[in-house]
């Protein structure tokens, strides 16, 4: 699944973050398949289209999505160094490639990075090379030694926002990733992404039928999905 850059939702990620003048922004989900990774690239790429120079960092110990491209290996054999990275599962014949950090590899950098202080470290010294820095996460309650807490990433962003799945997450996993972030020292919780994916709105399946209407021309049909979709009343969630 992808997101393109230009929708409307990551216009307001994008804003939402900028307003706050947050430069390193985190996105964490209480569970694996909320759609976290989709979003990170897609603000990722809203950043690049603004004209700043983006870092996309994957700290998804529970379910990578980037992998280096073979041609581009760091010199240094750094886990903690820039490099071209390309989508794990696309489902395209040509995946997205992004500048940034595979899941580290080196036990000692998991480790570096799970401390607080050298992960904050390491997002200013990315902070001096690039203009924004965007961290996708494992899933903030899937606890695990090799995971990276999503807690931890937060702490070193500037803002973080968590994603939530609807009409799958439980309320109570809302409610107790939300404490865990509270409960950090210095997370800045700019809001929850709230991921339609499983409940279409009904403007979605209104347009979805007007597709059947292979009979009619295709400016006909154009306008009308055109006209369902700038409709507030059915673009709401069903």
């Amino acid at each position: 699944m992808t997101i393109p850059a230009t929708h409307a939702e990551i216009e307001e990620l994008y804003l939402n973050a900028e307003l706050k003048q947050c430069r390193s922004i985190c996105l964490t989900a209480c569970n694996s398949g909320e759609g976290t990774t989709t979003l990170a690239k897609a603000l990722t790429e809203r950043y690049l289209l603004a004209g700043y120079k983006t870092l996309l960092v994957d700290l998804n110990m529970f379910r990578p999505s980037l992998v280096p491209l073979d041609f581009d290996r760091p010199s240094d054999n750094s886990d903690t160094s820039s490099q071209l990275l390309q989508e794990q599962d696309s489902d395209t014949s040509s995946p997205k490639v992004f500048l940034g950090v595979s899941v580290p590899s080196d036990p000692k950098t998991r480790l570096q990075f799970k401390d607080p202080i050298q992960l904050r470290k390491q997002t200013e010294r990315w902070l001096e090379e690039y203009d924004r820095v965007v961290f996708d996460t494992s899933p903030i309650l899937n606890v695990n030694q090799n995971n990276i807490p999503a807690q931890v990433v937060a702490n070193a962003c500037d803002g973080t926002f968590l994603v939530v799945l609807s009409g799958v997450t439980m309320t109570n996993q809302v409610t107790e990733a939300t404490q865990i972030l509270n409960d950090a020292t210095s997370v800045q919780l700019l809001g929850s992404v709230l991921n339609y994916r499983d409940q279409p709105s009904l403007a979605s399946e209104i347009c979805r039928e007007i597709d059947r209407l292979s009979w009619l021309p295709k400016r006909v049909t154009n306008w009308m999905k055109t006209k369902v979709r700038n409709n507030r009343f059915l673009s709401q969630s069903i």
